[in-house]
């Protein structure tokens, strides 16, 4: 069975939300308890601070509006500036505390991913948009820090506060305070039913955003193709109707958000309202003193703001559950076995390289790409592949690399097996260049250097030399520090290619894989780029494809293939003289002329 087969989509875990929970609070919140237990410290301290303010009601009613008190109207001025400077530097640094552990949460949790993606290999990374990838990194750790913080302001700031002002309500009076403990509990079960379709709506968002992101990638990278082929109305249709759908998808979220408000007001309305009936027959039949209502009333209308954070934290919470999901869904993907570190280390000796009836599909049940193919690389030679596009040459190269498994046959180096040997070892002794000349978003000097960080200029300015690199990068605006752009688009097709073969020389590997590395030049830098390639092969097991066949006449051997196969073998004359397929391909390109070519 061909490992690229299986789904390899990003999903969303199904894990119900009380085990995502535990699990993030396990995993990542229980790595920050000291610094989590210092800001539920400061908060207390701004819970106690608003509780203080409404218990001080009593004696400024009392004292101070009542009986005129001058000592009091002192003693509780300045207590209430002390309280709120203690509540102000309180929040401050909660404030500070909490920001600080949310980017360490974000921080971690995106090396944690990118270590994971680097861990996958070709067929997962393939098998999806790179901006749905781009996605979980950006938006799902930072929906594991926002829950983190929901559920420690939520527990800490308004618990606290809640809790303060309760006790407050309590003490001023206890039968009072009944309207309150039964209020918020109905509040809660009524807005728990509304969670089941906020979560199958945040999913949808989620997939959404993913998707125009995808799109204004591809439109970017594409952009010469849009310009040329008038492709602006076009894709301009498809992700209007997906930004459609996504405002659509918000539009639903903030009703679902907005719709505990009005409850809460209701329920609340009526508990104030109670309050006051009581509360003023209380003062006014009872004889109770004003002060103690008016505390009272003051805790009610203080608690009434963390009741409704409480009340509503379901809806942000559930949402940023939904991505803390699909986090951990990409952190739990089984490792593959080809990149997971396993297996014997490759030990280089001549370099000889033999497939031995392999066969390989991209995808279960569809149709084999090689076809029992069988040949043999010699030993410090360059062993060049030709045919037909299809014919199944840039899938030996990816099979050598070990981006996929044959299903079949061995592929041996040195009589070892690739199936049994760590991907890292292998690749340790392999040089690649493909036609693409794929460089990253850095410097020339960064491409160069690409997989040996530990080197310095003066090594990348040889490897440069050799690759015929150096003019024309020591002619760019920043030398070697000169940035490449997105995809290398700063530099001409021919200057990637030289950056390319420049990277494999410093690379310095006794197998040099080239996937047909002058697809893309003109005949001039093809020719000029040729040399370079062959002082590089020399005295190296070289795999080659080539597409102009004047490139392969001096290869030490030719395999011709077609539909998987090795159909013909040996040297440029011997395969001219045979007739065959190669003979035939170099007539298509040559002509008549081809003895002279």
């Amino acid at each position: 069975m061909n490992p690229s087969a299986p789904n390899t989509r990003l999903s969303v875990a199904s894990d119900d939300g009380q085990k995502v929970l535990q699990r993030l609070l396990l995993d990542t919140g229980r790595n920050y308890v000291g610094r989590y237990a210092l800001a539920f410290f400061f908060m207390a301290v701004a819970a106690t601070a608003t509780a203080l303010t409404a218990y001080m009601m009593r004696d400024l009613i009392n004292e101070v509006f009542i009986n005129r008190s001058r000592e009091w109207l002192i003693i509780i001025g300045s207590a209430v500036v002390a309280i709120y400077l203690a509540k102000g530097a309180s929040m401050y640094f909660q404030m500070v505390i909490m920001a600080r552990i949310g980017n360490a949460i974000v921080a971690d949790a995106q090396n944690r991913m990118f270590k994971r993606l680097l861990s996958e290999d070709v067929g997962f990374v393939q098998g999806q948009p790179s901006a749905e990838i781009a996605a979980v990194f950006a938006n799902n750790a930072n929906a594991a820090r926002d829950v983190l913080n929901l559920i420690v302001t939520g527990a800490g700031r308004d618990v606290l506060a809640l809790v303060g002002l309760m006790i407050v309500m309590v003490i001023q009076d206890p039968v009072m305070s009944l309207t309150m403990i039964v209020a918020l509990p109905v509040m809660a079960f009524l807005i728990e039913k509304m969670m089941g379709r906020v979560r199958r709506i945040a999913k949808r968002q989620v997939s959404l955003t993913a998707e125009i992101g995808n799109y204004v990638r591809e439109t970017a990278q594409g952009f010469r193709i849009v310009k040329a082929f008038r492709m602006e109305d076009e894709l301009g249709g498809r992700i209007g109707g997906t930004i459609d759908d996504l405002r659509k998808t918000a539009d639903k979220i903030a009703i679902y958000q907005a719709r505990p408000v009005p409850l809460v007001e209701t329920i609340g309305g009526i508990a104030v309202a109670i309050v006051i009936f009581y509360g003023g027959y209380r003062v006014i039949e009872q004889g109770q003193s004003p002060g103690e209502f008016f505390s009272f009333v003051t805790a009610l209308l203080l608690a009434y703001e963390p009741a409704r954070k409480l009340a509503n934290l379901r809806v942000p919470l559930e949402a940023g559950l939904v991505g803390v999901r699909m986090m951990y869904g990409f952190l739990d993907r089984p490792p593959s076995k080809r990149e997971a570190g396993t297996g014997e280390s490759f030990t280089f000796d001549a370099g000889e390289i033999a497939f031995e009836d392999v066969r390989f599909g991209y995808h279960t049940g569809g149709d084999a790409v090689l076809e029992g193919l069988t040949f043999t690389a010699p030993a410090g030679k360059t062993t060049a592949l030709i045919g037909a596009s299809g014919a199944g040459k840039s899938t030996v190269m990816a099979l050598l690399l070990r981006f996929w498994d044959p299903d079949g046959g061995r592929i041996l180096i040195d009589n070892q097996d690739l199936k049994t040997l760590s991907t890292a070892s292998l690749r340790a002794s392999m040089a690649y260049v493909g036609q693409d000349a794929y460089l990253f978003n850095g410097t020339v000097a960064d491409n160069i250097r690409a997989g040996h960080t530990e080197l310095g200029h003066a090594d990348v300015e040889e490897a440069a030399r050799r690759a015929e690199a150096h003019s024309f990068i020591t002619a760019l605006p920043q030398g070697y520090d000169t940035p490449v752009g997105e995809l290398g688009s700063l530099l001409s097709g021919g200057q990637r290619q030289r950056i390319a073969i420049a990277r494999a020389f410093l690379r310095d590997a006794p197998i040099l894989l080239l996937d047909e590395p002058t697809s893309a030049l003109d005949a001039h830098s093809e020719d000029a780029i040729q040399a370079t390639l062959s002082r590089l092969s020399e005295g190296r097991t070289t795999v080659v494809i080539a597409h102009r066949l004047s490139t392969v006449r001096g290869a030490d051997r030719i395999i011709a293939m077609a539909d998987g196969r090795a159909v013909e073998q040996g040297t440029h004359d011997e395969l001219v003289a045979e007739g065959g397929l190669y003979s035939k391909l170099y007539d298509l390109q040559f002509g008549t002329d081809r003895l002279t070519a």
